[in-house]
């Protein structure tokens, strides 16, 4: 899984965390859990990662060039340098609608590593907006199987990022490979009042089936599922999805929302549901008085879309 250093608060940074089983990876490392990515790029597509150096597993040997860009690089008026290693034939860049799966590694001049995925060459999923500036910039002009060495200022890496309290302050070199560009999930047009054919239990869980699936069991409580699902804010507000750690996600229904944990049993394998859950089947409701936590899930009404993959068996207890 990618791996990354550094200080970030990620807006999918949420309950989801706690309450999915197998869940773990690494992105930059640090106090914000990372993306891993769901797929690499196809076999061959990219040269073999050099030998990483003794040190921990997003250890990856930097460029000859490192400390300078050659003289026949391309420079922008920014100050941004680069060396193009490989073009791609993709057509998609990215944006701040989608994430996406990168090979890459971050140093300082002096060749001393401060990020990177994995040296193992799995990459890693990350939003435009968690990146460097610079890096960012650069990662928005590129196709899929466009491969760079970029040289970085110091304003445009993280001098004037104060929350990344452990990053360095003066240039900065990466190297970055964009294996692929994933869109985030459209959203939905019935956020904020669901249709009439909508389905309301006695709970309050009002929910509406998008795809009937053609399974015949229905999960426990005990239950372990993989599950694609994306949840927003009546306002539209992407909050969490499983995208941004993968295709899917294997969850313990035990453990889910009060709405989504009777949704998903009542349904099976393939079924795919829209639900609109009230505060008291979500994430609870502000009382008078207090303030919502910066970075954890909104209280409120919210709507999830949720598809059950496959209910899988519990992971072996140690």
């Amino acid at each position: 899984m990618a791996e990354r250093i550094g200080i970030r608060a990620s807006r999918f940074v949420s309950w989801s965390l706690f309450v999915t089983v197998g869940l773990a990876g690494c992105g930059r490392t640090g106090a914000v859990p990372p993306k891993p990515a769901a797929a690499a790029g196809a076999p061959g597509s990219s040269p073999a990662p050099a030998q990483a150096p003794a040190g921990p597993p997003w250890a990856t040997q930097p460029p000859t060039d490192v400390s300078a860009p050659p003289a026949d690089a391309e420079r922008e008026p920014s100050g941004v340098a680069r060396r193009i290693v490989k073009r791609g034939t993709g057509t998609a860049h990215p944006s701040a609608s989608t994430f996406v799966d990168l090979r890459y590694a971050g140093w300082e001049r002096n060749g001393k590593q401060f990020e990177g995925s994995s040296a193992k060459g799995l990459p890693g999923r990350y939003e435009l907006k968690d990146l460097a500036k610079g890096l960012a910039d650069e990662v928005a002009q590129m196709v899929e199987g466009d491969k760079r060495v970029i040289w970085v200022p110091g304003p445009l890496a993280y001098t004037n990022r104060e929350n990344f309290v452990n990053a360095p302050r003066g240039d900065m070199t990466f190297e970055v490979e964009l294996v692929r560009v994933v869109p985030m999930p459209p959203v939905p047009p019935d956020l904020k009042k669901p249709p009439k054919e909508a389905k309301t239990t006695k709970s309050g869980l009002t929910y509406l089936v998008l795809k009937k699936g053609t399974g015949k069991v229905h999960p426990s409580d005990d239950s372990h599922a993989m599950v694609f699902y994306a949840a927003w804010t009546p306002d539209g507000n992407l909050f969490q999805t499983s995208l941004a750690a993968g295709e899917e996600m294997r969850v313990k229904v035990s453990l889910l929302p009060p709405g989504w944990r009777e949704a998903m049993k009542l349904m099976v394998e393939g079924d795919r549901w829209r639900l609109w859950l009230p505060g008291k089947l979500a994430f609870g409701e502000i009382a008078p008085g207090q303030e919502a936590l910066p970075f954890g899930p909104p209280p409120g009404p919210v709507v999830f879309e949720v598809e059950l993959k496959k209910i899988v068996e519990p992971p072996p207890s140690h």
